[in-house]
């Protein structure tokens, strides 16, 4: 197993940055330190005084300083109140284009299916940059606001058949080789099995961290973490820098290279009237949204595609600070040696898994008894 939380960005910034103009030094050294604070290495403070001066000049934006995106207490906030890192517009400035003349049609080609914290440059991946932590009483934990809404994912129970990763593409209409729900299909080297369709399995959505790197690393506060715990992006200001895919410590995030194919019929816009969800524009970062959309609606409100879509209901959706939520009733049943959480200690994710950590083992991809092919997906399965 790999102690090392920040080995993954120093390639993934050389290799996903190729493309855009911004700096790749300064990104890769404000992920790591964006990891660095929910381990209590760096003061959000002295994060901010570090990279102040620098994001302003690079990205010709007013990156105010922490106090500045402050709101009040959580306590004393309500559903209307933006919650911190959420400046409702005036340190916001206009997405524009970022990509490079020449070649980026060809890296888009070469990201767009490639998504997910596994490196798709290697055959014989593992998961040893994961670190997991065991540790049940965190998925029930204060949150920053009134509600934490987040997930937890029963891997034992997932027979890898890729419905959520369908009913994902269908309801939020991402682009064609994006995917907000990928499932990771994988097998351990101290375990053997009789061929590929034998395999073990991670269901990897956005992990809406209450640390979240990629919201810290943002030049202008277009990724935001809502008042109910979802991290968002503004797609109305994103800039399209990437330096939210190099932080992020579950590679969840991909840039979009194309405009969107398909009619969202959900609420794109929030209360404040950004644009926060369905499938975004060309130039900007994609992600899971948890289906903020389905926030507007009565009957689907609370609930997600893919958790809909899961014929066994290994996938429980809920608000992690109500003791009666699916998520916390459902880890009623297990001990904590029976839980784990995927990087908890650089982002305080709210998503977690019941069954065995794979991050202390060697581990090698597979194609799982489903593939993409298989459910009609237009993009080769990534292993």
């Amino acid at each position: 197993m790999n102690d090392n939380p920040y080995d993954d960005i120093d390639e993934r910034a050389e290799r996903l940055l190729d493309d855009v103009d911004y700096d790749t030094e300064l990104a890769k050294r404000m992920a790591k330190d964006a990891r660095r604070i929910t381990s209590g290495e760096l003061s959000e403070e002295e994060f901010h005084e570090r990279y102040r001066e620098e994001v302003s000049e690079e990205f010709d934006v007013d990156y105010a300083d922490f106090e500045a995106t402050l709101g009040g207490d959580s306590e004393d906030r309500t559903d209307d109140t933006p919650h911190p890192h959420i400046p409702l517009g005036d340190q916001a400035v206009s997405r524009r284009t970022v990509m490079k003349a020449g070649g980026a049609a060809a890296a888009g080609a070469a990201a767009a299916g490639t998504s997910g914290f596994l490196s798709e440059d290697s055959e014989d991946d593992t998961f040893e940059n994961l670190d997991a932590e065991s540790n049940q009483e965190s998925v029930a934990a204060q949150s920053i606001g009134q509600r934490s809404m987040g997930m937890v994912i029963d891997t034992e129970a997932c027979i890898k058949c890729l419905q959520c990763v369908q009913a994902c593409k269908e309801e939020n209409k991402t682009h064609v080789g994006d995917f907000w729900m990928y499932v990771h299909r994988y097998q351990r080297e101290d375990r053997e099995y009789e061929d590929e369709t034998d395999c073990e399995s991670l269901p990897r959505p956005c992990q809406h961290c209450d640390d979240a790197p990629c919201v810290r690393v943002c030049p202008n506060h277009s990724r935001i973490q809502h008042y109910d715990g979802r991290v968002l992006c503004n797609y109305d200001t994103c800039l399209g820098c990437k330096y939210c895919e190099v932080a992020c410590p579950y590679h969840v995030n991909s840039f979009v290279y194309s405009d969107m194919t398909g009619y969202f019929t959900g609420q794109r816009r929030d209360e404040v009237d950004r644009w926060v969800a369905g499938p975004p524009p060309d130039g900007s970062c994609s992600k899971c949204t948890f289906c903020a959309h389905r926030r507007f609606t009565e009957d689907e409100e609370g609930s997600t595609a893919c958790s809909d879509a899961c014929p066994v209901d290994a996938i429980q959706f809920g608000d992690l600070n109500d003791p009666e939520s699916d998520p916390n009733q459902y880890l009623e049943d297990f001990d904590d040696d029976d839980v784990f959480q995927l990087h908890a200690d650089v982002s305080n994710p709210n998503v977690t898994y019941v069954g065995e950590d794979p991050s202390d083992v060697d581990t090698d991809r597979v194609s799982g008894p489903t593939t993409h092919a298989d459910l009609g997906l237009e993009a080769p399965d990534p292993y």
